[in-house]
Order: structure tokens, then sequence, then C-alpha cells
């Protein structure tokens, strides 16, 4: 089996779980809140089962306070989207009425995620300095790490969203990444990611010259202060957690 194949067999998988999740909620014919929920209550038994409830129950809002940080944020640049859709050991998706019409309106949804979740891990460490609670070190350290891995510029994460409207090119850093993020995990998931950002890479290269692509040096600069802003307390906040947990 050729390179090739193998990423887009990736791709297909990646997209029967998102149309095989999607098929699950169209049998039942519910929408909006009542989707959310059902696919919230069904990840919450997944990780229940493989976490415990008590921390199945953190993991599940910390995904939760993600999402909505995109929704907050679509709703400021003027997009509506859908009610978050949880998927076990995936994370969470959201759909917008329409595409953005540029990288920067963009990056402007995907830094939403994080940035809520940078907040999300800032209060479990200080519920932790006041109480004590070792569960609450484990979010914030579980917090932590979901969204800086989130931020890795590769697609389909939001960092290569929000790397875009820096430069298309830190793409190829963020494949690197994940790439010795798997060869050290040996994670299934983080080999399909590293799959799909290769094709993402493939065909990117057709379309960075678009006018979707075309930012003032002024919107550019406004990105990378946020993305590396980001990443700076994410990454403190971690060592600092995983100090803590030691």
């Amino acid at each position: 089996m050729s390179c090739w194949q193998v990423i887009n067999l990736g791709q297909r998988v990646l997209r029967r779980i998102g149309v095989g999740v999607v098929g699950v909620l169209a049998l039942f014919q519910i929408g909006g809140a009542f989707s959310t929920a059902l696919s919230m209550l069904v990840s919450l038994a997944v990780y229940a089962l493989a976490f415990g409830i008590k921390f199945a129950v953190g993991f599940v809002i910390l995904l939760l306070v993600h999402e909505w940080g995109h929704i907050a944020a679509s709703r400021i640049v003027g997009l509506r989207t859908s009610g978050p859709t949880f998927i076990p050991f995936i994370g969470a998706v959201i759909s917008l009425n329409r595409p953005p019409v540029n990288a920067k309106m963009t990056a402007n949804i995907a830094i939403g995620g994080p940035a809520a979740g940078t907040l999300s891990a800032l209060v479990c460490l200080a519920f932790y300095l006041w109480s004590n609670s070792m569960l609450m070190l484990v979010l914030a350290y579980t917090a932590c790490l979901l969204n800086i891995f989130n931020l890795i510029p590769c697609a389909p994460l939001d960092g290569a969203r929000i790397a875009a409207a820096i430069s298309p090119r830190l793409w190829w850093i963020g494949s690197f990444v994940i790439a010795v993020v798997f060869f050290y995990t040996y994670n299934v998931l983080v080999l399909l990611i590293f799959l799909f950002s290769l094709l993402e890479l493939w065909q990117g290269e057709k379309t960075q010259e678009c006018g979707y692509y075309q930012l003032s040096a002024r919107q550019r600069l406004t990105v990378t202060w946020w993305y590396f802003g980001l990443v700076g307390v994410l990454g403190l906040t971690t060592l600092y957690t995983l100090e803590l947990l030691k």
C-alpha cells in the first residue's frame, strides 16, 4: 500500500466516524440540545467505564467549555453554530451555518476553544490550590494537555486553523510535531491525525495563494500574539501542574 493510499484510508476512517455519529443521531430524529445531551451522556458513560465517574464528569465539562469557547467566538464574528456533538476518545465537534470568509475569521473561531480551555485549566488549578483536591489537579493537567495538543498547527486540530492566519507554512512544523508525538505514544488516533495532516498539506499547496489567506500584517500579528500567548501560558501551566503531580 502506497503512502497516499494510507493517507486516504486515514481520511476515510475519520469521515466514517463522524458520519456514523451523525447517522446515529439522525436515527433518533433529534437535534439541537437533545443531540448534544445524548452524545454527552454516551461520552460520559464511556469515560466513566475507562477512568471512573468523577474524572469522567470533569473531563466532559472540560470538553464542553472548550466547545463553548468556539461557539462564543463564532457568535462574535457573526456566525451561528450547531450544539457540540461529543465523540468518545476523539472529543467534540460543532458545525457552522456558513464558512468563514477568510483565514482571520477562521482563526478567531479556532482560538476561542483553546482560550476557554486555558481558563478552565487555570480554574481547576485554583480550586486545587484552595482545596488540595487531587481530582482538581489532575483535571487541570488534563485541560492543559488537551488544549496544548489542540494548538499543534496541523489539520484537523485547532492549531492548523490558527496557524493558517499566521503562515500556512507552519503546517509543516505541526506535521513534524505530531509525527514525534506518534513515535513517542504509538497512539492510533495520533497516527490518523498525522496522515490527515499530510493530506491537508498536499491539498493546501494548491490553495495557499487564494484570497482566503490574504491578510494584513496587523491581522497576522494579532493572531500570532494570541497563538503564542496561549501556547506559553499552557506550556508553563503544564510544567507547573506536572511538578505538583510528582
